[in-house]
């Protein structure tokens, strides 16, 4: 198997955002329209943070929040930890992709290109890193 980038994963895919003052509602339909569970929220070139389907659902509407009236900027995680474009895919699993995130946004020159979903990485590659994982866990309680 050889090694690859974010940046071979990620190909010519569009990135899709929307900025801080879209609605949930707008929001939603760029995510459906566009067939995508993550979008960055974006001032100008600023990475302010990404939104999920889940974030819609559990920050907005599951507490009765008004899709119509409540903003991307208002349910979004802010600072998402970044990768760049040319790291290993090891590197975005020990981001804590898959684990603590389902997606991450991607910097290339410190402006957001893409967002690197779980679903994008190969199968081999995760149970590579998990083994590796769990090799080092195993190692380290060795020493103790």
């Amino acid at each position: 198997m050889s090694t690859t980038t974010i940046r071979k994963i990620l190909g010519k895919r569009q990135l899709h955002s929307v900025a801080p003052a879209a609605s949930l509602h707008q929001a939603a339909k760029v995510m459906a329209d566009n067939g995508v569970g993550a979008l960055a929220v974006i001032d100008g070139e600023t990475l302010l943070g990404i939104l999920t389907e889940r974030d819609i659902v559990f920050r907005a509407v599951g507490r009765g929040l008004p899709v119509d009236d409540t903003t991307a900027a208002d349910v979004m995680t802010a600072d998402p930890v970044t990768v760049d474009i040319d790291d290993a895919i090891s590197d975005a699993l020990a981001a804590k992709l898959g684990d603590a995130f389902r997606h991450l946004p991607v910097l290339e020159d410190g402006r957001v290109v893409g967002l690197l979903s779980y679903r994008d990485i190969p199968p081999e590659y995760v149970m590579m890193f998990e083994h590796f994982r769990e090799m080092s866990t195993a190692r380290a309680d060795d020493r103790v």
